[in-house]
């Protein structure tokens, strides 16, 4: 939460959001190191709509990257599950298929 510096309320600030500002404020290696991080916790991998193409070209953090290049059948989502969604203020699901937070936010 921030303190709106006008009226004094507190106002809630998207998880999403800020991260996301923090982000931009990052170097290109910190943020490398920040996906790499991501990565380890990636649970993209265990999902049963990730496919062996997907395996093969070794795509994960879907969130981030958005769709996949591969063709995947939607079969099950574990993105609520992912440590990351709560992380980063994650609202939607299938980011393999439907792109990521920020495309679906967009949309």
């Amino acid at each position: 939460m921030q303190a709106s510096p006008l009226t004094g309320w507190r106002c809630w600030v998207d998880k999403f959001e800020e991260m996301m500002q923090i982000m931009m404020k990052m170097t290109d290696a910190e943020r490398t190191m920040m996906m790499d991080k991501n990565k380890a916790m990636c649970v993209c991998g265990k999902c049963p709509t990730y496919n062996d193409c997907a395996k093969a070209k070794t795509e994960l953090l879907y969130c981030a990257t958005g769709k996949s290049a591969c063709t995947l059948s939607k079969t099950g989502c574990i993105c609520p599950a992912c440590p990351i969604t709560p992380m980063l203020g994650l609202k939607h699901a299938y980011y393999c298929t439907n792109g990521s937070e920020r495309e679906l936010r967009t949309m």
